[in-house]
């Protein structure tokens, strides 16, 4: 006995430790898993960090806009009061004379004037044929009154000017006299760096880039979702180092060339004091300081036509706001941003020092954040309970959301969340499930093992009863199958269709062993009598089915599990209504028809037909063909009609069971 019970604690616990090494297992599947996913970063991994990001920056502090940068827009005032775009040179060249004027450091313009402006007189006389009248007319006048590129160029040479330029990724059969001013020509670039390479460039034109001091190209850097995070410092053009119109704004603001290097934090362009740390590719994520709007904003109307307002020592960045000039981008805070205030944020970020960076070790954290919380979120779903479960996954996903949104918001670092989230989530989901299976397997082995159990009870007390009477242990199992027998086949019946259930004749065919349980309180004299009963003892008799359900009522008073109950229940109805009939006539109390349980009008065929075919001590044995005639007589006096058509489709498997059970 020692011995056994040893033995089963071993085997429980050996399941124990296969259930821990099981979700062991798993936890670390999942968090090697999401680990791989932050690093090697697929397409919708990403798209759901940029949405996570925009979720979080929008939670940061707005930082207010600094002195330096201001915008002079081409806005729809501007093109009602002075005509549709593109303007005639003249009208940019004043602008900037105006601009001059009002005291700015540098002009920046956010265009590309890489053709001659149509509308200078000199190229409509070299159209007209070059008529002498004509050009002896203009004879003697200005270049600038001619030329209106030569107006603009002089004006772009009266106050330090930046030229915007676009640089062309995909071949082109047009190549642009340029002049460019890279930051380094034959560039070694560090090895950190994987910048983006042009293969061609549309340029200002050269009487305007010989003017201006500086240049940068304008392109955006959109991610995959179409929305501007970053912008581009720099890129490659036959092997000379190009600034972003950004990086060519400070450059000249400081007169500082730039340098590359990297550090802790990755790769940076060092112009004098500034550190700009960038990405691989050259791209500075940028601190938005609000909406569209929030840099001070003057039309190009205004400047031009207006009363000069002072701008003494600051950046003016001309460019198009108007809608239908179609340079606006969608950023995380705004659906409709100019250009134009792009290159204000990213100049505004550098002169304040005050811009967001993914540091080079960002993938280190978040993977180590995946490790840590993986193998802890583990070890809680295996401890603990569900609540505590779901109050650990909320708990620590805020922890990790308050955590990320504060090295944004201060230091500026972009360490992402949604790794460690993510693995906090499928943790939980996927060991829950889990541990799920392994309790409801545990519960089916339980469940088994009560079944196991009751049907152990069942075949005592049945092997009680034949201890009292030989012939009762033979006619229990005999009666057991035939009551399957006929409920299988009446469930065909549409009425029964939803009665007779799988699991209901199961418990018909466990149920149907108690039913003569109530002969063990019959007295030997009157239950193993060879002769026919008298009246008194026949009497009594009948008291078994009344003995057995009170017996079986009693044990469901001591049950509150359900289905222990409905099994008692099920066996009482049976005990009592065995030898109840059709027509009223049976016994104990008289029921008829469909007052008689289901269980009782089975039972009541299976009994009869049993008590025909086999020996007694006081009759001899009938053959299934004379059986059958009686129980067909018996339809509707003695049995259900039901019933007895179930039996007549079923006399081959009765005559089996006969054979098998004898």
């Amino acid at each position: 006995m020692a011995w056994l019970e040893e033995s089963g604690s071993s085997q429980g616990d050996q399941l124990r430790k296969s259930d821990l090494a099981r979700l062991l297992g798993t936890g670390v599947i999942v968090t090697v898993c999401v680990m791989l996913l932050g690093i090697f970063r697929p397409a919708l991994y990403v798209h759901v960090e940029h949405k996570a990001f925009d979720v979080l920056f929008s939670q940061t502090r707005l930082r207010e806009p600094g002195p330096v940068p201001v915008l002079v827009s081409i806005d729809d005032k501007a093109l009602n009061l002075l005509g549709q775009w593109p303007w005639p040179r003249i009208t940019l060249a004043g602008v900037i004379s105006r601009l001059q004027e009002a005291g700015v450091r540098n002009v920046v313009l956010d265009l590309v004037l890489s053709n001659r402006d149509q509308t200078s007189p000199r190229v409509v006389l070299e159209s007209l044929l070059k008529s002498p009248e004509l050009a002896r007319t203009m004879a003697g006048r200005p270049q600038a009154e001619l030329d209106f590129d030569q107006a603009l160029a002089q004006s772009l040479a009266s106050v330090p000017t930046v030229l915007g330029y676009k640089l062309l990724f995909s071949p082109t059969a047009v190549q642009y006299p340029c002049i460019l001013r890279p930051l380094q020509t034959e560039a070694i670039v560090p090895p950190f760096f994987r910048l983006h390479e042009a293969q061609s460039v549309i340029c200002a034109l050269p009487a305007l880039a010989r003017t201006a001091v500086s240049g940068g190209f304008i392109n955006a850097a959109h991610d995959l979702d179409g929305v501007i995070r970053r912008v581009p410092l720099m890129a490659v053009h036959d092997s000379n180092l190009l600034p972003g119109l950004t990086l060519a704004m400070v450059r000249l603001a400081e007169g500082k060339d730039a340098v590359l290097g990297s550090d802790q934090d990755g790769g940076f362009v060092q112009l004098g004091r500034n550190r700009i740390h960038t990405d691989d590719q050259g791209n500075m994520l940028l601190r938005f300081r609000g909406p569209s709007g929030t840099f001070e904003t003057i039309s190009a109307a205004d400047i031009l036509k207006g009363p000069l307002p002072d701008l003494s020592g600051r950046i003016a960045i001309l460019g198009p706001t108007a809608a239908g000039l179609g340079d606006n981008h969608v950023t995380p805070l705004d659906r409709s941003f100019p250009g134009i205030e792009i290159h204000a944020t990213a100049l505004d970020n550098i002169l304040q020092n005050d811009f967001l960076r993914r540091p080079s070790w960002a993938v280190g954290a978040e993977a180590v954040s995946v490790m840590a919380l993986g193998f802890l979120s583990t070890l809680l779903i295996i401890t603990c309970g569900p609540l505590t479960c779901v109050a650990g996954l909320v708990g620590g996903s805020l922890g990790l959301w308050s955590a990320s949104l504060w090295l944004l918001d201060v230091p500026g670092y972009w360490i992402s969340p949604l790794p460690a989230v993510f693995v906090l989530v499928l943790n939980l989901a996927v060991l829950s499930l889990i541990k799920y299976g392994i309790e409801e397997h545990k519960l089916r082995i339980r469940s088994q093992q009560l079944l196991h159990t009751q049907d152990a009870i069942i075949l005592g007390l049945t092997s009680l009863a034949e201890t009292r009477d030989p012939e009762t242990g033979g006619h229990i199992r005999r009666t057991q199958e035939y009551v399957r027998a006929l409920a299988q086949r009446l469930a065909r019946q549409p009425k029964y269709k939803h009665v007779l259930t799988p699991g209901t004749i199961d418990l018909l065919y466990k149920c149907a062993p108690l039913h003569d349980i109530g002969k063990v309180g019959i007295a030997d004299s009157i239950l193993l009598k060879p002769d026919r009963l008298t009246d008194e003892e026949f009497t009594e008799m009948q008291r078994h089915t009344i003995l057995g359900a009170d017996t079986l009522a009693d044990a469901a008073r001591h049950t509150t599990h359900g289905a222990e109950q409905s099994f008692l229940a099920l066996a009482r109805d049976i005990a009592v209504s065995h030898h109840e009939k059709w027509d009223g006539s049976g016994y104990p109390y008289g029921l008829a028809g469909e007052e008689i349980p289901l269980g009782g009008r089975l039972m009541a065929l299976a009994d009869v037909y049993d008590a025909l075919v086999t020996k007694r001590v006081y009759k001899e044995a009938m053959t299934h063909e004379e059986a059958v005639k009686i129980i067909t007589q018996g339809r509707g006096v003695h049995f259900d009609p039901a019933v007895v058509d179930a039996f007549l489709e079923s006399e081959t498997r009765f005559r089996d069971i006969l054979t098998r059970y004898s």
